[in-house]
């Protein structure tokens, strides 16, 4: 949910004088404005329910709303993309997250007039259709404007250069939100993702037949792909939902939680742009998987024990590290083998990435009914380690995914 810092060979791939010519550029300057805008917010939005006076309980719902909801979107978004064009549905997704922080701005308005448990409904309508229709066109559109055989370059530069402007998104919204409050940072991520679509419609639309079929989706023969994409799905909630939680939980300024997440942002960026290059060579993918898999389950379960700043800054920065290392394999390994068959693909990872998330959000609750919240947000970060230890197992044993 869950960056880095660039060096002069970008420019040989990103040329910025055709930056609004290109199919591919305009992605990552489209990707840049947005990324900028959710990183300033995203992050504290459960702490913004928190603190609107909704209970840990409401804000899981809230979460498995978004989910399940996503889940079954994603489906019906795949099926029809072909009809709407990449670009139209990319476009809509931004719409949908203005719309998404405009609520959040007038939430004290809209919560007493229609109710807090319809507000909240509405909320997470609102992130569903903007998450779904955003990844699902992402996907394409990325496998629509690269070749196989450099895909996990372009996928390093992809998650670089956004990240290269948006590491500093969490520190600049703990700023903001201390100086002037969550409504003006929902306005100004507002303003940056209409930009972003601005941008986005100089580019000529991409139409492209995707097709999903249910056999392929569930793909019961590739139970080690699944289970990837089911571990994936579990570390993104340990990373971008138990974690903010348990260091507001533990007191922690919200200025102090921006500067940790810049700090590995920074790390994570630059280890995603170096590592997908390497994950184009042949064999270097289940290396840098399983490097990235062991060192991020130590780090979700070293982080979890920490008592002290430091201590989270240097575990958390270490998950940068190999999170880094990590999801551009997995995630340039995916977009590898899913030139042939795009819109099954696309819903083959989203289903299980989306079992693991569910998976994880119900294990939270039900350590809440033994445990304090702080106590079970640190059980789900250790379950999730523990997990990662096991993708290790999975990927050195994997002869086709991670190839």
């Amino acid at each position: 949910m869950e960056r880095h810092h660039q060096n002069l060979h970008i420019s040989h791939h990103w040329h910025l004088s055709d930056v609004l010519k290109n199919k591919y550029n305009d992605l990552v300057v489209a990707d840049t404005f947005r990324l900028l805008a959710l990183s300033m917010v995203s992050l504290f939005v459960p702490i913004f329910l928190l603190d609107f006076g909704y209970s840990i309980y409401a804000v899981c719902m809230f979460e498995l709303m978004i989910f399940v909801g996503s889940l079954i979107v994603h489906f019906l978004v795949a099926r029809n993309i072909s009809f709407f064009g990449v670009k139209k549905t990319m476009i809509v997704s931004y719409i949908f997250n203005v719309l998404f922080y405009l609520v959040l701005f007038y939430s004290d308005i809209l919560a007493e007039d229609f109710g807090g448990n319809t507000f909240l409904v509405f909320l997470a309508f609102l992130d569903i259709v903007a998450l779904s229709f955003y990844w699902t066109s992402h996907h394409v559109y990325f496998l629509s404007v690269t070749e196989m055989k450099s895909g996990g370059k372009k996928l390093g530069i992809l998650l670089a250069i956004p990240n290269m402007i948006g590491i500093a998104g969490p520190f600049l919204g703990s700023v903001l939100i201390t100086s002037v409050g969550f409504k003006g940072v929902f306005l100004i991520s507002s303003i940056l993702l209409v930009v972003a679509a601005y941008v986005l419609s100089f580019s000529k639309n991409i139409v492209t037949a995707v097709k999903v079929n249910l056999k392929d989706v569930l793909d019961f023969k590739g139970l080690r792909k699944n289970l990837i994409f089911v571990i994936q799905g579990t570390s993104y909630v340990a990373t971008g939902f138990a974690w903010p939680l348990l260091l507001f939980f533990m007191s922690i300024k919200l200025i102090s939680m921006g500067l940790l997440y810049l700090i590995s942002g920074v790390v994570y960026s630059t280890v995603s742009y170096l590592g997908g290059k390497k994950t184009d060579t042949k064999g270097n993918s289940k290396k840098i998987s399983q490097m990235g898999a062991i060192g991020q389950g130590f780090s979700l379960i070293f982080r979890s024990l920490s008592t002290t700043i430091l201590g989270m800054t240097v575990f958390q920065t270490l998950g940068g590290f190999f999170g880094g290392l990590l999801h551009v394999s997995l995630d340039s390994c995916f977009y590898r083998h899913s030139h042939k068959n795009v819109g099954s693909a696309i819903m083959n990872r989203e289903l299980y990435m989306y079992i693991g998330r569910i998976m994880m959000i119900i294990v939270f609750l039900a350590a809440l009914s033994s445990f304090t919240v702080t106590e079970s947000l640190i059980f789900v970060l250790m379950i999730s380690g523990v997990f990662l230890f096991l993708l290790n197992l999975i990927v050195k044993n994997d002869s086709s995914f991670l190839d």
